[in-house]
């Protein structure tokens, strides 16, 4: 196989986390404020919900005369729901919560992403320095990682997320086309041929790219190569990024539906891989909200595939005796919410990111539960939820991912390319921690 194949497989992405130069040796240290991960969960699940869904119409839904009477609002369990926008996932309720108390100051798209997939505020002299959460979770599971585990632990389905920043590129996602799965594992000359071939290459390399004089951005690129490597030609591996016929009816024939079926066969085949990002587009609904391509349609996406994603992994078996929905915690969220009450000029809804909602699961949440409340348009929270005396942020929503995985989130990185540490939640005041866990979520 050439060379240049190989980096289209891994993604051409690594290069510019790598060229970082950052030190192989840069080093954790805890940071001011002892904290107790609560370690709940092997995986996580990010489905992020791009361009911000209206969280008045969805998981913090509010009855006034903007609602269709199609929504067919009701309580199930304990939790009021639109059963017309979701008549699958209703049937579901207990397997998954709704954090209805979320705040944030963000109104733009980009930044806004940004902080949720960095848990950082967005500053363009460190954004290229700034990991992915999912790179940091990746980072911290390295050690557990066996000669087994032959998928990388990050995977990021659907879209080209945040790279690496100043850790190595070994830790970048891995992305992934749901409607094209991952090319490139079998060679089109068969298994021998490229058994030689490798071979010739790594000779050809030898030491120069194993130990490196040149720098981490090529070890990287070698590590890149080794990786690739060990999913070729793998049975273990056979079927885990194709998605039958079956799953295609279930989850929907949609790349969120398809993302979600390949989040729980990753997971499950238990073969690396720990941290999925499924990325679900078009939710950016500032005109004709109630048209039938535009909410109606995001909504059906997302309904067949949590419901078939929630279902499928209540069903399987987990590591630690019970299901792999006990060990998954699972968030679902956009960047933020948008505006309450009646609908804009443009029969739509805009930015809001003062009150905004996510629906969260696994890995040891209460399910059927409704976490916090806001008033009766939606406009600001009211009951917080929590012991905290402020409202509950993204940044909080990520150290509690972290606890889940066993992760201190009031860790630093010292060591980096700009010289400024790095928090893997931001500090407070120089306070290390005052983003925490949110315990009340768990039982």
């Amino acid at each position: 196989m050439l060379r240049r194949n190989f980096l289209q497989i891994c993604g051409l992405g690594a290069l510019g986390a790598s060229a970082l130069g950052v030190k192989a040796s840069a080093r954790v240290v805890r940071g001011g404020k002892a904290v107790n991960p609560r370690g709940s969960a092997r995986n996580v699940i990010m489905v992020n919900l791009n361009g911000g869904i209206s969280h008045v119409d969805t998981f913090d839904l509010k009855q006034g005369s903007w609602t269709p009477a199609d929504f067919e609002p009701g309580t199930f369990g304990n939790l009021f729901l639109p059963e017309g926008l979701f008549p699958n996932l209703v049937n579901h309720t207990d397997k998954f919560s709704l954090l209805r108390a979320l705040s944030g100051f963000e109104q733009v798209h980009q930044r806004a992403q940004y902080q949720v997939e960095t848990g950082q505020s967005f500053n363009p002299t460190f954004a290229k320095e700034h990991p992915h959460i999912g790179s940091v979770m990746a980072y911290e599971l390295a050690g557990g990682r066996t000669d087994a585990d032959l998928l990388p632990t990050f995977l990021a389905i659907n879209a080209r997320v945040q790279g690496s920043g100043m850790l190595s590129s070994s830790y970048a996602a891995f992305p992934i086309s749901s409607q094209d799965g991952v090319p490139g594992l079998v060679h089109p000359d068969g298994e021998n041929t490229f058994r030689e071939r490798y071979a010739a290459l790594t000779a050809l390399d030898g030491e120069r790219f194993t130990e490196s004089s040149k720098g981490a951005a090529i070890t990287d690129y070698h590590n890149f190569y080794t990786g690739a490597e060990r999913m070729m030609y793998q049975p273990e591996l056979d079927g885990v990024f194709e998605i039958t016929e079956s799953e295609t009816t279930r989850y929907g024939n949609t790349s969120v539906g398809q993302g979600c079926a390949l989040a729980v066969k990753a997971l499950a085949r238990n073969k690396g891989a720990r941290v999925v990002q499924v990325t679900h587009g078009g939710w950016d609904h500032h005109d004709d909200i109630y048209t039938p391509d535009v909410l109606y349609s995001s909504c059906a996406e997302l309904d067949s595939a949590l419901a078939a994603m929630f279902e499928d992994l209540a069903a399987t078996p987990g590591k630690r005796g019970g299901t792999l929905l006990d060990e998954t915690m699972v968030v679902v969220t956009g960047e933020f919410g948008r505006t309450p009450g009646n609908l804009s000029g443009n029969s739509g809804r805009d930015h809001y990111p003062y009150a905004y909602a996510a629906l969260v699961a696994g890995g040891g949440i209460v399910p059927n539960q409704a976490f916090g409340a806001t008033d009766g348009e939606g406009w600001s929270i009211t009951d917080r939820f929590w012991s905290q005396n402020r409202y509950i942020t993204i940044y909080d929503v990520v150290a509690t991912m972290y606890s889940a995985l066993g992760i201190d989130w009031s860790k630093e990185i010292e060591d980096t390319p700009s010289g400024r540490v790095y928090e893997y939640t931001p500090k407070v005041n120089g306070t290390a921690g005052y983003y925490t866990d949110i315990v009340e979520m768990f039982g």
